[in-house]
């Protein structure tokens, strides 16, 4: 019967146990999330992410009333009226909440052009927000300066893969945006 590697922290005493019949080493938690951001932003995932997984989700989502996500508990359903169209659409995206408001980062994954919802709310910045079985009406905004710069922080504080993002859009820098409730 053949044996799987095992990883040990260096300087463990599991790292010195390595080898020794019927000791089986487990990676930490941080190894175990740190493997789990590099996948999640490698160019393989983040491509199927956006052209197949987004679409699924989109329209789980707007049959579901935004109570069904393949991605997640922070996804909503972004519904934007389209800047040369005027046609309504619909992203299914992460959506942050801080102090009351949905903080969104325009990144496409870490493409060099900004995504479409993006522009759509430039031109038509009330927008609204499905999720939890609600459909609610926002204000978007653009952050600059002090306030993108402090909410960029935050969201690297929920999740580094963000970086990675930024790090393969540039020089493109990644818009921060707020949805304010008008409800």
């Amino acid at each position: 019967m053949r044996s799987r590697a095992s990883v040990a922290e260096p300087g463990t005493k599991a790292a010195g146990m390595i080898g020794k019949p019927g000791v089986v080493a487990l990676p930490s938690i941080a190894m175990i999330h740190d493997l789990l951001e590099n996948i999640a932003t490698s160019h393989l995932l983040t491509w199927v992410t956006l052209n197949i997984v987004a679409p699924l989700d989109r329209r789980l989502m707007a049959l579901s009333n935004g109570r069904l996500s393949l991605t997640g508990a922070s996804t909503i359903l972004l519904i934007t009226i389209g800047a040369r169209s005027g046609a309504q659409r619909r992203a299914a995206l992460p959506g942050l909440f801080h102090d009351g408001e949905i903080v969104l980062l325009a990144s496409k994954g870490g493409a060099k052009t900004h995504p479409a919802w993006y522009h759509n709310l430039l031109k038509h910045p009330e927008v609204e927000v499905v999720k939890a079985g609600e459909r609610l009406r926002y204000r978007a905004e653009v952050t600059e300066g002090q306030r993108r710069e402090a909410l960029w922080s935050w969201m690297l504080e929920q999740w580094k893969g963000f970086a990675a993002y930024q790090e393969k859009s540039k020089p493109r820098v990644l818009p921060v945006v707020v949805l304010h409730s008008i409800d």
